[in-house]
């Protein structure tokens, strides 16, 4: 399928991406300067927040400049992009799960674990540059 795209909307949205993996990655990994781990904790998940709105952006402008459809949830973006061959299938509930974690915190639906923090941090940054690498293959690097 050949993804039609807005090589502006598409860069800028995947520098966000990259730019809230950099802070994310500083304030876990290089601590310095020396942040309350509270102010840690927020400024993380708020740029969570931020690259997972970044992926959704780029799911939706996708669909809505190549005419897939409607998607009435994120959840349903995500699976349009695994549908029309975008996204993987096998990486679905990754991003499903990266979903999940930013309707918590946006919604305030529980208290945020420290412990889900750190493990997304540790675990699931790479999540976040793959999906940024995967719309990069289908648009930019296919032309």
């Amino acid at each position: 399928m050949i993804v039609n795209f807005d090589e502006d909307i598409v860069l800028a949205k995947v520098a966000s991406i990259r730019k809230c993996i950099r802070v994310m990655e500083s304030l876990w990994f290089e601590k310095s300067p020396e942040v309350p781990d509270w102010i840690r904790l927020d400024v993380t998940v708020l740029n969570i927040q931020r690259a997972v709105e970044a992926c959704l952006d780029l799911a939706n402008h996708l669909i809505a400049v190549n005419s897939l459809g409607l998607p009435g949830s994120a959840a349903e973006a995500i699976s349009m992009l695994v549908d029309n061959r975008i996204l993987p299938s096998l990486e679905i509930s990754v991003y499903r799960g990266m979903i999940g974690f930013r309707n918590i915190a946006v919604h305030n639906y529980r208290e945020i674990d420290e412990a889900i923090v750190s493990g997304i941090v540790h675990d699931h940054l790479d999540d976040l540059e793959l999906f940024a690498d995967r719309v990069l293959d289908a648009t930019l690097r296919s032309t």
